[in-house]
Parts: C-alpha cells; sequence; structure tokens
C-alpha cells in the first residue's frame, strides 16, 4: 500500500486554483484502481494542502516543483462565436 499525491492547476473564471490529491494505491493488486483519499481545491497552494490534510513540507515542495516544471502541451481555443463551412468529398 503506498499513498499517491497529485497536484495541478485550474483557471476558473480567470481564478488559478489549486487541486491536491491524495490517492490510496496498491500495487500489489493488479485490478485495484487507485482510490482518492483526500482532496484540497483553493486559490493558495498552502490553503490547498491543509485542506487535503498534506503537510509534509517535503512532499509540497516535490509536487510545487512538478507542476512548475510541466508546460502545457495544448492550448485550448474557444470556437463558440466561429461559424464554420465545412466541406465533403465526393467519394470518388
Amino acid at each position: 500500500m503506498q499513498n499517491v499525491y497529485t497536484a495541478y492547476t485550474k483557471v476558473i473564471e480567470g481564478t488559478t486554483y489549486f487541486f491536491i490529491k491524495e490517492f490510496l494505491v496498491f500495487p500489489e493488486l493488479k485490478n485495484v484502481p487507485p482510490i482518492l483519499e483526500k482532496y484540497g481545491m483553493h486559490t493558495d497552494f498552502d490553503k490547498a494542502c491543509g485542506i487535503a490534510s498534506l503537510h509534509d513540507p517535503q512532499i509540497k515542495k516535490q509536487l510545487l516543483a512538478q507542476m512548475e516544471s510541466h508546460t502545457p502541451l495544448a492550448k485550448v481555443i474557444e470556437i463558440d462565436n466561429v461559424s464554420y463551412m465545412g466541406k465533403m468529398s465526393s467519394g470518388s
């Protein structure tokens, strides 16, 4: 049995929120998925960790470093107001 932590940010209505999650993992059991034990969400990283009951400074430091080192792989572009005129091939 292991405790595994994840952290990420998400912008909601222009405000960045930190999400901290703690999962219980059983690597010796192959068909058992990770179980979410605790989570926290807040605009302040330390407060999000506190809500998730994560108080270990070393783990918090690692999570923050991982979040800062990741760059987004894609950018979401809203297309709600864009009109699109598609073309279809004749199939021949």
